[in-house]
């Protein structure tokens, strides 16, 4: 009982994680990636970095690395299943589930900050 695999990967396709992380974190454009201080750790010096094209974030200073699931399941302490959900509700992708018991949730528009 979940989300389908292939839901899964489209939510990952799709999500903008420049978009994402710019409501942490100032960032600047560094050639093909973008730099800033890093959201998980104190630090002086951006060793944050995030790379739009592969969809990832990694950071030089803690080690944190992920793609858009993992950074909403970090900074907004979620579950798996509720970060998929968030990020496909954000960008409206609409999800499907392995168990037809299953009922989805309404999608959600995060809050303006």
């Amino acid at each position: 009982m979940g989300i389908l695999d292939e839901d899964v990967a489209r939510v990952r396709e799709t999500a903008d994680l420049v978009a994402l992380v710019t409501e942490q974190v100032a960032l600047r454009k560094v050639g093909r990636r973008y730099q800033g201080l890093c959201p998980f750790h104190q630090e002086k010096t951006p060793s944050f970095s995030v790379n739009p094209e592969l969809g990832l974030y990694y950071c030089f200073g803690c080690g944190a690395r992920g793609d858009a699931i993992s950074f909403v399941r970090a900074t907004e302490h979620l579950d798996f299943a509720e970060a998929v959900e968030r990020l496909a509700g954000r960008f409206s992708i609409p999800l499907r589930y392995d168990d037809v018991n299953v009922v989805p949730k309404p999608l959600q528009r995060p809050h303006p900050r």
